[in-house]
């Protein structure tokens, strides 16, 4: 297979460019909706291959700001990973080009623009409050709508606008009815919801070692 890197630079009337780099952008908000709704409604910690995965999504469901208190290397590794797969895939079945690269980079930042989501501003450099405010990336304001009860809205999170379009189509509650009518696997109910669950002990644990931890870091300053 044969890759010509010419098709890494735009070509073409600049409005066709520019709605194409637009379809990208808004084509990795979708993928991003897709990975955390299958995460969040179904499989378990015990799930093969992605059970780490589920398992870090019922953590940061029960402790939405840890996710601020990790590396962003930890935070970032897993979107970097999946974006990477997704580009040698496009290759291998003919798709490389700018578009694809383009797929790849913003990509390999949803975690991070996640992560940013759940700081507050006096955490963030002023470019990516700057960013907020354009509406360019996924606001905290509009990402707190998908840790407020119940909880099963509001998956996609890199930007702010397709959001409200899946909900009002009911894309989601759509696509869990066909599974359900098709194999009958119903979503996972989230037992971080009041009345549904307790804490799972191991995030009770997760919480002192991070208690410890800082303590240490705070005797080491004094």
């Amino acid at each position: 297979m044969l890759i010509d890197p010419t098709m890494l630079v735009p070509q073409g009337p600049w409005w066709l460019v520019l709605g194409q780099a637009v379809g990208v952008y808004l084509l990795v908000d979708f993928i991003s909706g897709i990975i955390h709704w299958s995460e969040d409604r179904y499989g378990s910690e015990t799930t093969p291959l992605i059970g780490n995965a589920i398992r870090k999504n019922i953590l940061h469901h029960h402790r939405p700001r840890h996710i601020t208190r990790i590396t962003l290397w930890e935070a970032a590794s897993p979107t970097i990973f999946i974006s990477l797969s997704i580009f040698g895939l496009g290759t291998l079945l003919g798709f490389f080009g700018w578009q694809l690269l383009l797929l790849m980079l913003l990509g390999m930042n949803v975690n991070t623009v996640h992560r940013w989501a759940h700081s507050t501003p006096r955490e963030l450099p002023w470019f990516i409050r700057t960013l907020h405010r354009l509406r360019l990336i996924q606001t905290p304001k509009h990402h707190a709508i998908h840790h407020g009860l119940p909880r099963v809205t509001h998956y996609c999170a890199f930007t702010n606008w397709l959001n409200p379009v899946l909900e009002k189509i009911r894309f989601w509650r759509g696509a869990e009815w066909c599974i359900a009518a098709l194999t009958g696997i119903r979503p996972r109910e989230d037992d971080s919801l009041p009345g549904v669950g307790q804490t799972p002990q191991w995030i009770i644990d997760l919480d002192k070692e991070f208690r410890v931890s800082a303590r240490e870091r705070g005797s080491a300053e004094t």
